[in-house]
């Protein structure tokens, strides 16, 4: 199915690949990615937060527009302008923050901003494949630990996990409306990495506390959630738009990213691998939060096994010995050139994944 040859990196090399929400954590972290690989990198997106990993590590680009997800002028001239060859669509409201201070927001740019997208990929004349990604937030509550598959049914909770599943439709509705189109869906959640500067997450929030010498608060300790790598969440979408632009997918094109049995943890967990890190660490616990989340959430990944080849390359203790080691490389290292090392070991460690093979 040419998980080999993505491996190698000849898939992406010299492809030109548009990334909208290239400016957020996982976009910059994805276009890094992409350029180690050989990629043309356009990106589509509002302009960096102050401080943000993008702003600080900024990646090869070929190109890139900052504007809204809304404006679908923009959109449509940022298609006419790049010509990519696969779109991987990240833009949105990424985070639970916010659910319940401006909820239509969200909606506009998770829900409409996706239409707007799908709708200028349909009208410009061309087949471009799209992998719209989505979370793992889309799935009903109530599952009582049942890891969820691609098939289980959707939930509203609040405006964010909401507006997430309504994405997800609506990739799911031009897949299949518009049999010419190529749309897939990725469902991941709580991807960890250097650089995430979003402080209300929990791995950032350690990690800034850790860092600084002061003791973290965790909110929700027994909560289970599944945490894993952002490198190898993001190859599980290289991967997809991979076998998407080949049109060797057949049937439902919605997979689900998740980590390996180790990575389904609870917080407490989380907090006392990542404080091992950082002689001196102290966490202690604070009020839970009225975030509407589930307490406990498993995602089933067998159909990216199977369809895909696919699998986390990171156990969570290395993948939070990651993380660590970003925040301490900063006292000597640029953000930049930390990113560039750690996206070549990981591709390094793919290709010798497939030597071993």
């Amino acid at each position: 199915m040419g998980v080999q040859r993505l491996k190698q990196g000849s898939f992406y090399r010299g492809r030109r690949v548009l990334v909208t929400g290239h400016t957020g954590f996982k976009g910059t972290w994805l276009c890094w990615l992409l350029s180690a690989l050989g990629a043309e990198v356009c990106g589509y997106a509002l302009a960096p937060a102050s401080g943000s990993l993008y702003e600080t590590a900024r990646p090869p680009m070929a190109g890139e527009v900052l504007a809204d997800i809304r404006n679908r002028a923009d959109v449509e001239g940022a298609l006419t302008r790049f010509q990519p060859a696969l779109v991987i669509h990240l833009a949105a409201h990424a985070y639970l923050d916010g659910s319940y201070e401006f909820p239509a927001d969200i909606f506009a740019a998770n829900v409409m901003g996706t239409v707007g997208l799908l709708e200028a990929i349909r009208k410009s004349g061309r087949r471009i494949p799209a992998v719209v990604v989505t979370s793992d937030k889309c799935y009903a509550q109530g599952l009582e630990g049942k890891p969820c598959q691609e098939t289980d049914p959707f939930g509203a909770a609040e405006a964010y996990s909401t507006s997430k599943a309504c994405q997800d439709l609506a990739a799911q509705c031009y897949s299949r409306s518009f049999p010419a189109m190529a749309v897939a869906t990725a469902r991941a959640s709580n991807t960890i990495g250097g650089g995430d500067g979003n402080k209300t997450r929990l791995v950032p929030h350690l990690l800034d506390c850790f860092a600084g010498g002061v003791p973290a608060k965790l909110r929700n300790p027994d909560f289970v959630r599944p945490w894993q790598y952002v490198l190898d969440v993001l190859w599980g979408y290289l991967m997809l738009g991979q076998v998407l632009s080949e049109g060797t997918l057949a049937g439902d094109t919605s997979f689900n990213f998740g980590p390996a049995p180790d990575g389904f943890q609870t917080v407490g967990r989380v907090a006392e691998g990542l404080a091992a890190h950082f002689p001196g660490a102290r966490y202690e616990l604070g009020a839970g939060g009225s975030t509407g989340e589930t307490q406990l959430l498993r995602l089933d990944s067998g159909k990216a096994h199977r369809l895909l080849g696919w699998q986390p390359l990171y156990t969570l203790d290395e993948t939070l010995a990651q993380a660590a080691a970003f925040q301490m490389g900063l006292a000597h290292a640029s953000a930049a050139q930390l990113c560039r090392e750690q996206a070549a070991r990981y591709l390094a460690q793919r290709q010798g994944e497939e030597v071993q093979a």
